[in-house]
């Protein structure tokens, strides 16, 4: 019994059983996922709508795009918003929680990638044991708070349970983890040098090797004028334009710029993997991050030998897949039982941004 699961139905149910018109907030990937899932199952969908500048009352998906306000003169307050986008943007986060004060809101919790099942009353009940172990090894009671928030949300889609528990990233990088002047950087997902620039605000400027590691190849073009900037205020920054997995070879990559470029079901374009203990020097490193699209639990693989040697920082994305919440803590114990492990949320709906951060 997971006395911390305070949910009992889930926003699929809750879609499928309310007398309330549903209202989609938003347009896109999100909105045409959720459209799908609402048709197979016979769920109408009311209305749709965005953010006034966007509106030009054009049409998705057989629906008229409307203002907030056309819904309401429509509708009435009393409907269910599902919010069909994601965002990280504090403006956009603000409206979302105004909105859920006011009406009944959900976001529905969807995967990143192809996922044999999503968190649910069924997947929470078969992985109780392991979901116990995850809760009873994090290491304080914020830790705890978010990984009871995040399953909540989840299986209901309420927004309260993401704002209950969100804390800003780089307070928490500086609660947990401790920085010196000779810090060794791994940088894994390393995008266009943005959480470069984040280490470098915690160590002021000061550390001894930084490794900047990112395979799409527009991204590395934006990290290696990055590094060149650095470069400039004495600042030395290696980029790796690879791949960073559990062995070294070359797999499918989806190369399609921004975050969100993949090695997972993609085969775009072939890139060179490599791993962290192939990175490493006979110093290793301090500091890792973790955020490489789904194969997190790959590149831990791939640094067993270096974690082991060098016990470093280690901070790992885990929203990719809601598996993710569960194995990669237990795979960081696996590879080191003496981590201790922290789970922090940081603002973004839907429940990404989700982390968990180690040190010995």
């Amino acid at each position: 019994m997971l006395n911390f699961i305070k949910e009992t139905e889930s926003v699929w149910d809750n879609l499928r059983n309310t007398k309330k018109p549903i209202v989609l907030y938003g347009m896109g990937n999100g909105a045409d996922k959720i459209i799908n899932w609402c048709e197979a199952n016979s769920v109408k969908v009311s209305g749709i709508f965005a953010t006034d500048e966007f509106v030009r009352y054009q049409s998705f998906r057989g629906l008229i795009v409307e203002k907030y306000t056309d819904i309401i003169t429509k509708f009435g307050s009393d409907i269910l918003i599902v919010i069909a986008f994601a965002s990280e943007r504090s403006e956009v986060l603000a409206r979302f929680k105004e909105l859920s004060d006011l009406h009944e809101t959900v976001a529905p919790h969807l995967p990143l990638f192809s996922e044999k099942e999503l968190v649910s009353n069924g997947w929470l009940s078969k992985n109780e044991e392991r979901i116990t172990k995850v809760y009873e090894l994090l290491e304080d009671e914020k830790s705890k708070e978010v990984f009871a928030c995040t399953l909540n949300y989840k299986l209901s889609g309420k927004l309260k349970y993401l704002f209950a528990c969100e804390t800003k990233r780089e307070d928490d990088l500086r609660e947990i983890f401790s920085w010196c002047d000779e810090e060794r950087y791994l940088d894994l997902g390393a995008y266009n040098g943005d959480t470069v620039d984040e280490f470098l605000r915690l160590t002021d400027n000061r550390s001894q090797r930084i490794v900047a590691v990112e395979p799409d190849r527009r991204n590395a073009r934006k990290l290696r004028a990055k590094a060149e900037e650095l470069l400039e205020q004495g600042i030395s920054v290696e980029v790796k334009e690879c791949g960073i997995g559990d062995t070294v070879g070359v797999m499918g990559f989806s190369d399609s710029g921004g975050r969100q470029s993949t090695f997972v079901e993609a085969s775009k374009a072939q890139v060179q993997i490599e791993t962290i203990d192939n990175l490493a020097d006979e110093n290793g490193f301090t500091y890792i991050k973790f955020d490489v699209e789904g194969f997190e639990k790959q590149a831990l693989m791939g640094g067993e030998k270096t974690i082991n040697e060098f016990t470093p920082k280690l901070f790992v994305a885990s929203y990719h897949y809601d598996e993710d919440l569960l194995s990669l803590p237990l795979l960081i114990k696996q590879i080191n039982p003496l981590y201790k492990i922290y789970l922090r949320k940081h603002p973004y709906v839907p429940a990404w941004e989700l982390n968990y951060l180690a040190r010995i």
